[in-house]
């Protein structure tokens, strides 16, 4: 029976927010468009998320690439809203996980009992529609903290700022929403990032260049130069590329090319 209640106790924990620091890296655009990395640290994280403190301001809605420097996993996050300043010119920022089921934590994370997730009413801020149901955690611990989270607005047809709402819940606002959730799952999983940056792209030969990404992904990404490779060419990809900094490189294969006005497009995949 002890043996029991432990295990239901790591359970519960299990699923819920974790509070602890897991040293990551983070690639995205500041507030003004200017692409950045910072490596910092979680405060807490889940299956659905994570609030991370960071240097940079983020835009609502942005993705940024989230990188576990433990165990090497990235993966994409939805920026879905910021907490208070904190010390020394840093902010919390509450991000969502855009893959759900992946293990970049290290944690198998047991789904909590159906039923008790929390459920609200919100309005978008611009058109008023009201759409009722749950929110991941990340969603409803900025919902509390600022009182806006970003969404995205199926009668304005992009993404709006929402919050708590004042209406009357009806059988139609529920109808509604539901109908709206496998829309808007849909249109998180095909954002990618698009992240003007510095590369290293090295041959297997030792040739070198300094290159610009168009576009990133944690499958590959797709950069800009006026060198010439071939499809299935194997190269080697720094990401992001400072200067007076060990270079940790990434094995990569060209998988398309494209001539474009100012050079030639090269679209690469991360070889495992």
């Amino acid at each position: 029976m002890e043996s029991e209640n432990l295990t239901n106790a790591a359970t519960r924990r299990r699923s819920d927010r974790i509070l602890g620091p897991v040293r990551i890296r983070v690639i995205g655009n500041n507030a003004s468009g200017v692409s950045f990395a910072e490596e910092t640290e979680t405060i807490s994280f889940n299956q659905h998320g994570a609030r991370i403190s960071l240097t940079h301001a983020l835009l609502p809605d942005d993705v940024v690439l989230i990188k576990n420097l433990a165990n090497q996993i990235e993966e994409e996050f939805r920026v879905v809203g910021g907490f208070q300043q904190v010390f020394g010119g840093r902010q919390e920022w509450g991000v969502e996980a855009l893959n759900s089921a992946s293990e970049i934590w290290g944690i198998k994370f047991i789904a909590p009992a159906e039923g008790i997730e929390p459920k609200v009413l919100i309005e978008c801020a611009a058109c008023k529609t009201a759409a009722h149901g749950a929110l991941s955690s990340i969603e409803y611990e900025v919902l509390l903290s600022s009182g806006l989270i970003t969404r995205h607005c199926e009668r304005c047809g992009e993404t709006t700022r929402w919050r708590p709402s004042t209406q009357v819940l009806t059988a139609e606002v529920i109808a509604s929403s539901a109908k709206n959730v496998v829309v808007d799952g849909e249109r998180r999983k095909t954002k990618r990032l698009k992240l003007t940056m510095r590369i290293r792209v090295r041959t297997v030969w030792g040739v070198s260049e300094i290159a610009q990404t168009r576009d990133v992904s944690k499958a590959g990404l797709g950069f800009l130069s006026n060198q010439r490779y071939h499809v299935n060419d194997e190269v080697y990809i720094t990401l992001p590329f400072v200067d007076r900094q060990v270079p940790v490189e990434t094995k990569a294969k060209i998988i398309w090319t494209l001539e474009a006005s100012v050079g030639r497009l090269y679209g690469v995949c991360y070889v495992k």
